[in-house]
């Protein structure tokens, strides 16, 4: 942990405390976390935030548990997964209680019936896209087991995918989704639009026995005071969410950055809270045996939220 939480101190500033996060994915639904780095809101709070990108929550959850780094920009349904496994990974903020990544098809792909016997792109096995193309399934009647899934290890790869015909179907966030738009893609499925809307696409995780420490509780606290000004301008700003989605993305297209911008901007919430119905949507279509009697209230602390808005 040493490596990934630290002190540098730089001349004429105060000293910053380094900190590695890991996240997913690279697009719209990563904003708070891109809008606070790129405009330098947690150095504001003392800290010098290293993102790290990793295709898929599993994959950052590994990391945390590993002791990689302590804090990762992950998918709710990812940590649910770990708790069952029995991990101590715990969700204490949630950026993004919508599910905001739809189903792009080929043309000839008309409805959601139609995907079967076909490959669906996802990044990630258990991240956010797994859980949305598993409701998107649920949403036709289709089984999980009548289509292929393709692991594809992130978003952009998920779209390079259907685009080189290697997928029939994949789930994407913008700006990617516009991409799929004026490429001629089909919008097969969008669950912010249905019932299966509410759901925990990006939590903010940690281990439970790390927060413990109570110089690590200050840590996670400041970062959700930082992040919650991220999500703010998220919601309101136009130009602050453009120049983080133009870095971190590398798209410079302006229509498809200010598109990206009013997609997301009333899918952020006012509040980082975790939402239990969110968490309880996402249980649904974790596959282990001990799920239907896992207590999704067991996945989540809100008290860190609680603490940071306070002051």
């Amino acid at each position: 942990m040493a490596l990934s939480l630290a002190f540098a101190t730089h001349a004429g500033q105060k000293e910053l405390q380094k900190l590695t996060v890991g996240y997913t994915p690279i697009a719209g639904a990563s904003l708070p976390l891109f809008i606070a780095v790129q405009e330098k809101i947690f150095q504001k709070h003392g800290y010098d935030i290293f993102p790290v990108f990793m295709g898929g929550s599993p994959l950052i959850n590994a990391a945390i548990l590993a002791g990689e780094f302590p804090i990762g920009y992950t998918g709710g349904g990812a940590i649910i997964s770990s708790r069952l496994a029995g991990s101590d990974l715990i969700a204490i903020a949630s950026p993004l209680p919508v599910l905001t990544i739809d189903g792009w098809s080929k043309p000839e792909i008309k409805s959601i019936g139609d995907v079967r016997g076909k490959r669906v792109g996802v990044t990630r096995f258990g991240a956010s896209s797994y859980f949305s193309a598993l409701s998107m399934l649920d949403a036709g009647g289709v089984k999980p087991n009548e289509v292929t899934f393709i692991q594809n290890g992130g978003v952009g790869e998920s779209y390079a995918a259907l685009v080189g015909g290697r997928v029939d179907v994949c789930m994407i966030g913008y700006p990617f989704g516009l991409n799929a738009k004026n490429a001629g893609f089909n919008l097969l499925f969008r669950p912010s639009q249905t019932e299966y809307g509410l759901f925990p696409t990006a939590v903010i995780a940690a281990r439970e026995s790390w927060l413990k420490d109570t110089r690590n509780r200050k840590v996670a606290v400041d970062f959700l005071r930082a992040l919650n000004e991220g999500q703010q301008l998220a919601r309101e700003n136009a130009a602050a969410t453009k120049r983080a989605l133009r870095k971190f993305t590398r798209t410079d297209d302006d229509a498809l950055l200010q598109g990206s911008f009013e997609y997301y901007k009333d899918a952020f919430p006012s509040s980082l809270r975790v939402i239990e119905k969110a968490m309880a949507n996402a249980l649904k279509f974790v596959d282990h045996p001990k799920a239907k009697q896992f207590d999704v209230r067991q996945s989540f602390d809100n008290s860190f939220v609680d603490e940071a808005m306070r002051q």
